[in-house]
């Protein structure tokens, strides 16, 4: 016996036109295709930067693949195929390209000059991105935290930590960001008037991480200094974890290098940098233009000690910087 139930379905689908199933998955494909689409583009996209920009949608009324299109780019840490896979995005025509770094901001602002660019860069001046941070007046806006500033910062906070250092090894992504160049020889003059050695250690695949530090361990080095970069950034965990592993005295980037035993972190809130790109996304998309958006800067910096790893280094805190201290990890 064939159910009521059963028997009115059949029914309904034996009236409805063949084409009538298609036209509708027809109609949903052509309105995916209609909204606004942005693509995020990166060296390497670390995954809570992304969910973070997409938080920040969120928070201002979008929903993702339902009123907005967010597309992903990555190099996956292959930096010499930024500028083609930069042109691979243009060709994309996308309403708005966000770029995650300096490195993936410059390679999308040579292939095209049109497109409205929202960027979270280190030094956004340093990188020709635009001239003038009150008007940018060109393609791109967005957020800048001036990493050069942050890296001679961080080396002092290090010394404070740890005042015997001598031997100090400073890993960065290769080729240099604008704002390395910038920086690094003003360390090398910090570091001097200490008597500290730096000693350079590029990386230019984020396959070389793991190479890095294996030298590192037979080296006489002392201390870290890690300058920050989306590439490196995608492996936070990873270098936060082997800065434990291999014992050494480590200034890392951002907070989010401390989730598996790194020592000491210094930074602005990058999550909520990410979290305010959102709001440039909106603006641009009610018509403002990029040029006139002015370039905003974090006002807040957070300094994070882990006393785990200070106690299995052997290290003693200053008491004057545990009272600088914006979180202890015990």
């Amino acid at each position: 016996m064939i159910s009521r139930r059963r028997l009115i379905t059949g029914v309904i689908l034996a009236l409805t036109p063949l084409g009538a199933t298609a036209s509708a998955q027809e109609y949903k494909a052509q309105q995916r295709t209609n909204l606004p689409r942005i693509v995020v583009f990166s060296l390497s996209s670390p995954p809570d930067h992304v969910r973070a920009f997409e938080e920040g949608l969120r928070a201002l009324g979008y929903t993702p693949g339902t009123t907005i299109a967010v597309d992903h780019r990555s190099a996956e840490g292959r930096a010499a195929t930024l500028p083609a896979l930069a042109r691979e995005v243009v060709a994309l025509h996308p309403r708005i390209i966000v770029a995650i770094g300096t490195t993936a901001a410059i390679a999308a602002q040579q292939a095209t000059k049109d497109l409205p660019i929202v960027a979270v860069t280190g030094d956004i001046v340093a990188a020709g991105l635009v001239g003038n941070l009150a008007r940018p007046e060109g393609n791109v806006t967005g957020l800048s935290f001036f990493a050069g500033d942050l890296m001679l910062k961080r080396f002092d906070l290090l010394m404070e930590l740890a005042p015997q250092i001598r031997r100090l090894a400073v890993l960065f992504q290769s080729p240099l960001t604008p704002a390395t160049t910038k920086a690094l020889p003003a360390l090398r003059t910090a570091a001097g008037k200490r008597g500290v050695e730096v000693r350079d250690v590029p990386i230019v695949r984020v396959e070389d991480v793991k190479v890095a530090f294996a030298k590192l361990r037979g080296s006489t080095v002392d201390g870290l200094l890690l300058q920050q970069s989306a590439m490196l950034d995608a492996r936070a965990e990873e270098i936060g974890r082997l800065a434990a592993e291999h014992r050494l005295i480590a200034m890392l980037p951002w907070k989010e290098y401390m989730q598996t035993g790194g020592l000491v972190a210094y930074s602005p809130d990058i999550l909520a940098l990410w979290r305010r790109a959102a709001t440039y996304v909106d603006r641009i998309l009610r018509g403002a233009k990029p040029g006139d958006l002015p370039i905003e800067q974090p006002t807040r910096f957070e300094l994070v000690i882990n006393l785990k790893t200070a106690k299995a280094l052997g290290l003693t805190i200053p008491q004057t910087l545990l009272l600088q201290a914006d979180r202890v990890i015990e």
